[in-house]
């Protein structure tokens, strides 16, 4: 029988309310995204991959493709694209992102071609069971000391243990990443040993990426990954003005890359999540001297949209009542197997290593609500801007084709 929390979250499903990444009228989703990139590069799609096909055929084949990746441009930013512009003007295709809807889980996503449940990076706030800590895990820091891994005797291998797709590319396969995490732990796992070209700003990556295919003639996949939208969003709200200067001047950009290489490659635009404004009122804080630590293992971990609990054997009804008395109001607090039952990681069966990263326990919303763990004044509680959860801001998401 299910539990008033589960069929709690089924209502704000069979409502709107939020969104399923796989289940029902879903749309072709990261993973079939992941698969079309991977299969024009040469990588087999297996006979149930027909929303890959159908997407690997929509950006085609017969030229040099330009995969750009403007972190969280949602589709909540289509109304925000200027008139005129590659973004407003391009060919568009709705997508949506895997939950998490946050950049850790849907990035592993785009590298590997797997769900949630399959690669095991469920979080920006992973939780490393087998290492008893847990790590901001794209920087690849544990989350407190922000200490490298490899100084507690973690391997990037034993992080991302699924194989990464772009790696498996056959040819020309180039990236572009910002200079400081261009050899990251996580981008090097992402793309292998194919070459990368740094760059410090926008303009440097636009030039460089229209040198590659126009006078170097280079065929192949380029990835460009952009961040300044995310990261503006963060600080200041997806409606900030600031979030619109740095949409405006990726659009621009991009605008100049298309015009400079002339029909000469395609250019596929997405975005691994979208973005919410989150008011201070719906901000609540989980404190480390909180009493419901009592009951867990760790301190929360996940995301602020959907934390994340390791429970303690024998306090899952204590753990359950204390949360729900406090925050059942706009939270649904289910468990990680009421989870998989609900094939909210994807419709694969969840790994034991995603099983152990998750908890025993996570809660949802259908508000704008975060649940953030720390001190007072924290600087993710200082943040506007959020995603990770289930609502269509957070995980509706573009194809863009020019």
């Amino acid at each position: 029988m299910a539990s008033a929390d589960v069929e709690r979250v089924e209502r704000w499903f069979r409502n709107g309310e939020l969104l399923h990444p796989c289940e029902g009228d879903a749309p072709p989703s990261t993973v079939d995204l992941s698969r079309a990139i991977a299969s024009i590069g040469g990588v087999p799609l297996s006979d149930h991959d027909s929303r890959a096909q159908e997407l690997a055929e929509r950006i085609g084949r017969d030229r040099p493709l330009l995969f750009v990746m403007v972190d969280g441009l949602g589709c909540v930013f289509d109304e925000l694209a200027s008139p005129g512009g590659l973004l407003a003007e391009a060919e568009g295709i709705q997508l949506r992102s895997v939950f998490p809807s946050t950049t850790a889980a849907a990035l592993t996503t785009l590298a590997t071609g797997a769900w949630p449940s399959q690669h095991g990076v469920p979080a920006w706030y992973t939780h490393l069971h087998r290492n008893d800590l847990t790590a901001t895990i794209l920087p690849f820091v544990e989350r407190d000391s922000e200490r490298k891994l490899q100084e507690f005797g973690i391997r990037p291998s034993e992080a991302f243990t699924y194989p990464s797709r772009m790696a498996a590319i056959e040819g020309r396969f180039r990236t572009y990443h910002p200079r400081a995490i261009s050899n990251s732990e996580f981008t090097s796992y992402q793309r292998g040993s194919a070459p990368t070209d740094p760059y410090d700003h926008l303009r440097d990556a636009a030039a460089t990426v229209v040198s590659r295919i126009v006078e170097e003639d280079e065929p192949g996949i380029h990835y460009l990954y952009l961040p300044m939208v995310d990261s503006a969003s963060h600080r200041d709200g997806p409606n900030a003005s600031t979030t619109r200067r740095a949409l405006e001047a990726v659009d621009t950009a991009l605008g100049a890359i298309a015009e400079q290489l002339d029909g000469r490659a395609r250019i596929a635009v997405s975005a691994d999540h979208g973005e919410l404004y989150v008011s201070a009122r719906e901000k609540a804080l989980f404190l480390p001297d909180d009493p419901l630590l009592d009951h867990l293992h760790t301190p929360p971990h996940g995301e602020p949209r959907v934390p994340m609990f390791c429970v303690q054997r024998g306090r899952e009804a204590a753990f359950e009542g204390e949360f729900r008395e406090r925050w059942g109001r706009d939270w649904a607090l289910i468990t990680r197997a009421e989870a998989e039952e609900m094939r909210l990681f994807g419709p694969e069966p969840m790994t034991s290593l995603a099983a152990e990263r998750i908890g025993s326990h996570l809660a949802l919303t259908a508000t704008k609500n975060v649940i953030v763990y720390g001190e007072a004044g924290n600087k993710v509680s200082a943040l506007n801007g959020y995603h990770a959860g289930l609502r269509a801001e957070e995980m509706e998401i573009p194809l863009l084709l020019a």
